[in-house]
């Protein structure tokens, strides 16, 4: 197996998580079984979208000469069919490969269960782009508030700003996204979770490649034409700070000034703030005071 065909995997993720989503702890398990690939279907909570033809087909060879090596966790469904929870990349490339059976674990899982599964496995490769990682991330969170996905951006809002409102669904929050590691709910809502709402072409670079924080400046631009120019312009190599340049428009002397003030002024804004940043405007305010004051 090589690394370039076969993506890393994480199994501290599903092993962190194993308590808390039924069905995770079978993503490290032998296989049980064998099924036939054609009596698989595609996962219903699958948070990938999108599977590079050039990935699969070099997934394949490997499969080809060694088989599928992590078994598929899949759900039964009526008629002798069953659904993929975890592993349709493997299984789209092992009919590629021309495989008639692929390993499987089958489990019982209710949709709550398959959508986090699914969702955790995904979480545990390397090669995830930051719109596969924010839509299981945003599963995760969905399933531990007992909400829609749709629904799961506006319920996190509503707890950041009173958390008193809900306190076990905070603690859940705060369970779940500790053992996922790497960011709170509340650095999620705030800084990565607006990736999902891009315009198709944006999105479509962040899966390429772009760093999502260009992808957020290109994204606020209504204008079709200018978006686009702009994001030639950030698939070209322009900085972020670049970026918001070409964004801004010329401001008038003494407009930043306002800006900011207003800013400062909006306790909601002053709140989002986490801790190190707040601390480092506070410094800042000291140094302007120091200054307007002739120090």
């Amino acid at each position: 197996m090589s690394t370039k065909s076969r993506p890393a995997v994480r199994p501290v993720v599903g092993s962190r998580l194993s308590g808390l989503v039924s069905g995770v702890e079978a993503l490290s398990q032998p296989a049980s079984t064998t099924l036939p690939v054609s009596v698989l279907q595609a996962g219903t909570f699958q948070p990938r979208v999108h599977f590079a033809p050039d990935a699969l087909e070099d997934l394949a060879r490997s499969i080809r000469e060694q088989g599928v090596l992590q078994p598929l966790l899949v759900r039964p469904l009526a008629g002798g069919r069953y659904e993929i929870v975890a592993g349709e990349r493997r299984w789209r490339a092992a009919g590629l490969a021309g495989l008639a059976e692929v390993p499987v674990l089958i489990r019982d899982l209710d949709d709550s269960q398959a959508r986090l599964a699914a969702a955790v496995e995904n979480l545990q490769r390397e090669n995830l782009n930051v719109i596969e990682e924010v839509r299981a991330r945003l599963q995760v969170a969905a399933a531990a508030l007992n909400v829609p996905e749709a629904e799961a951006v506006a319920r996190m809002f509503a707890l950041d700003r009173a958390p008193e409102a809900d306190p076990e669904a905070v603690a859940r929050l705060d369970t779940t996204f500790g053992a996922l590691g790497r960011e709170s709910w509340r650095s999620f809502i705030r800084n990565r979770a607006a990736v999902l709402n891009l315009p198709d072409n944006v999105q479509a670079a962040v899966r390429a490649g772009l760093d999502y924080r260009k992808a957020l400046i290109v994204g606020r631009v209504a204008d079709a034409d200018a978006r686009a120019k702009l994001l030639q312009s950030a698939e070209a190599g322009a900085t972020v700070q670049e970026l918001r340049v070409q964004v801004a428009p010329a401001a008038v002397p003494g407009e930043n000034w306002q800006a900011v003030a207003r800013r400062l002024s909006h306790k909601r804004a002053l709140d989002s703030l986490d801790p190190a940043r707040r601390k480092k405007i506070e410094r800042l305010l000291g140094q302007v005071q120091a200054l307007l004051d002739g120090e």
